[in-house]
């Protein structure tokens, strides 16, 4: 099979690649520079040079593919607008009759609050304010389906992982103040899934040209004070961690301060259905290995 990779070298989009070249694929992704092609096509992939906001310089090569995976963001005051170019673009790419599957990167935070639990047929009438847009942008992907083209959207928990991720912040906090950084009280729900486990998903999605809506999360419904206890003693901290006020954490996290207290138990019945199995059951018991990737990649 050929998969076509927006995204290829960023933090999901890495993953994405790696799976799928393993699993014996050939993949083509899409890169701005030239540094960063060339760092793609060390892992064996092809690189396509182009933004994803303008789908006319890579459209031709899109559709030359079996999938086409939308993994990229381009965080910015245009990111919906954006993002919304890129979708179109990989639609108009898969009319060439070739492309069998388009699949599309969404996130958990299109559920909102979500304490009693959500499923993948979980309600997006009241998204998180950061993300209001996404959720009109998985349904003109779901509602690009036809007899010859699945289409799915992948909404990934707080992914971990290497250098990446908010939870990295609490490996940075407690090697150099001794204690894992906890917004608010820490006793809201935080759905998490590593990078590689969710890479599975995507391959798997693909290769079965699965369509509809599938959440990548392990299931866990850890709160972020035991995630944050975790990372923490897998940093030789002894598991202490240091609360800060929401209004505290705005001035170093912005907006995102606010998503980090969302409180949300999601699970995923359909991609577990589909023979996803996370091989990190949870953060807390992955806090190890995620601690030792994060130094690998240089964190301190």
């Amino acid at each position: 099979m050929r998969v076509f990779v927006t995204g290829a070298t960023g933090f999901i989009g890495q993953a994405v690649v790696n799976a799928l070249l393993k699993a014996g694929h050939g993949v083509s992704g899409l890169v701005r520079s030239e540094a960063k092609a060339s760092e793609l096509e060390k892992t064996g992939a092809k690189a396509v040079r182009g933004d994803m906001s303008q789908p006319a310089g890579w459209l031709s090569a899109a559709s030359e593919h079996d999938a086409l995976i939308h993994a990229a963001v381009d965080y910015s005051s245009d990111t919906p607008a954006k993002d919304l170019a890129c979708i179109e673009g990989l639609i108009e790419a898969a009319k060439s009759g070739k492309v069998k599957s388009l699949v599309f990167t969404s996130g958990v935070w299109v559920l909102g609050q979500c304490p009693n639990g959500a499923g993948e047929d979980g309600s997006t009438a009241e998204p998180f304010a950061g993300v209001t847009w996404r959720p009109a942008h998985e349904q003109r992907v779901l509602s690009a389906a036809r007899e010859t083209l699945h289409t799915a959207v992948i909404r990934p928990g707080l992914v971990y992982g290497g250098h990446g991720s908010l939870t990295a912040d609490w490996f940075a906090t407690a090697t150099k103040d001794g204690a894992a950084r906890v917004v608010g009280d820490g006793n809201n729900h935080v759905p998490y899934i590593h990078r590689d486990d969710l890479a599975q998903l995507f391959r798997l999605i693909v290769e079965r040209a699965a369509g509809g809506i599938f959440h990548g999360v392990d299931g866990a419904s850890l709160t972020q004070l035991e995630a944050a206890t975790a990372a923490s003693q897998a940093a030789g901290r002894n598991g202490t961690v240091n609360t800060i006020s929401r209004d505290e954490a705005k001035k170093i996290f912005g907006g995102m301060a606010d998503a980090l207290c969302l409180d949300q138990v999601v699970r995923a019945p359909r991609a577990l259905a589909l023979g996803w199995k996370p091989a990190r059951e949870s953060f807390a018991k992955a806090a190890p290995e995620a601690f030792s990737e994060w130094k690998q990649a240089g964190g301190h």
